[in-house]
């Protein structure tokens, strides 16, 4: 068989363009015909679009007829949606509804504030931890809360307790969860190194120390003395009048024990200026000099030459110089009338008015003014009278 035979008979023809359907604005479809018609009459363009719309639903349009959307000519795509009037209602009252929550929820946010929340119909979860902390986080802010300080007992109460063997009284004060000098003040304890075993103590309900009423002083002066509320003194004493006599005990909430008086109390009130061997004792003595007995007020402590003289209490140097007897001399002054005097130094190290505490230098241990050897004379005064040291160096 020829190929001649087979296409005898048969006609060829051009494939005619297919015919293009674009999405127009008012969606419809409509063909590149129509162009024409479309530019100069719109009846006639709405014929042809109706023309090939049932075309297209008879079947009887090219079937290589394609749809494509018309040129949107900066047209959002969401917006060719809404051609149809049921759909331009729908839009409009959604955006009215919108708008006018947005307006009700500005409204009340400038109106009301947090703190105005009606939690009524809240409903917690049931974990009560996780509950706790949500309400938490809803009524604080996000801040913490300041720690309060803890309320003062209305009334001092004590209790009484016998001292253990070997009980050390800042062990006891540990145990009732006290200090140390509350119960040094309230017991009048004056060395808390020897207390005995056996011994009873008054414990208080709370701190504080004991006062006792001089002549004039009122219940005012003294909570002003302590920096309290008068109706705190009031309470802790259970006074039923404001009128106290000379001589009463009165218990100061929350006071406490001046420095020099816990120190003497636990023996630190005084340290050594030096550590070293005593050449000479304080009372009557020979005089190396002259030997002539004579007082001597201090004591002689040896050591070796240029060593750190330190200061025995905490004070304030009242004076500083040179003597023909103590050679270079520091003298300071500590409270409740106490005074130390260190002399016979090579150097000294502090000015007058300055504050030193126990332990800090005043200069270095030499031989000045009248001495046998690098020593220092380490006297002891209160209210201007000598005292012995060794009676208040704790040794």
């Amino acid at each position: 068989m020829e190929m001649d035979s087979v296409i005898i008979g048969q006609r060829i023809t051009q494939r005619k363009k297919p015919i293009r359907i674009v999405h127009a604005p008012v969606n419809s479809y409509f063909s590149p015909q129509n162009k024409a018609v479309r530019r100069t009459n719109p009846k006639q363009k709405r014929q042809s679009i109706h023309l090939d719309l049932q075309a297209l639903k008879n079947g009887s349009a090219d079937k290589d007829m394609r749809v494509r959307p018309a040129p949107r000519n900066g047209t959002p795509s969401f917006l060719l949606h809404l051609a149809t009037p049921r759909r331009r209602i729908a839009a409009t009252l959604a955006a009215f509804l919108i708008a006018a929550v947005i307006f009700v929820l500005i409204g009340a946010a400038g109106k009301y504030s947090w703190d105005h929340v009606n939690l009524a119909a809240f409903t917690m979860p049931e974990d009560l931890h996780i509950a706790e902390q949500l309400l938490l986080s809803l009524t604080t802010d996000g801040a913490e809360e300041e720690e309060l300080p803890p309320s003062l007992p209305l009334t001092m109460n004590t209790s009484i307790y016998r001292i253990g063997k070997n009980e050390t009284l800042d062990a006891i004060a540990r145990r009732f969860g006290v200090r140390m000098d509350t119960l040094i003040s309230l017991n009048a304890i004056k060395d808390a190194r020897r207390i005995q075993s056996g011994a009873t103590l008054k414990i208080p309900s709370i701190d504080g120390i004991m006062h006792t009423v001089s002549k004039g002083e009122s219940l005012g002066g003294i909570a002003h003395l302590y920096k309290i509320d008068i109706l705190d003194l009031v309470d802790a004493n259970n006074l039923s009048s404001q009128i106290i006599q000379p001589g009463k005990s009165l218990f100061i909430p929350g006071a406490r024990l001046a420095s020099s008086q816990l120190k003497r109390a636990l023996g630190t009130l005084t340290i050594w200026p030096i550590t070293g061997r005593i050449s000479s004792n304080y009372g009557y003595r020979l005089s190396p000099f002259s030997g002539i007995r004579q007082f001597h007020n201090g004591l002689d402590i040896v050591g070796p030459e240029d060593s750190t003289v330190r200061a025995a209490m905490d004070g304030k140097v009242a004076e500083t110089g040179y003597s023909a007897i103590f050679g270079n001399f520091v003298i300071l002054s500590h409270a409740d009338g106490y005074q130390t005097l260190y002399g016979h130094l090579n150097k000294i190290a502090v000015k007058p008015g300055q504050a030193l505490a126990q332990g800090s230098s005043v200069g270095l241990l030499g031989s000045t003014g009248m001495s046998t050897g690098p020593h220092v004379h380490f006297g002891v005064f209160k209210r201007g009278v000598a005292q012995d040291p060794r009676k208040i160096l704790g040794k």
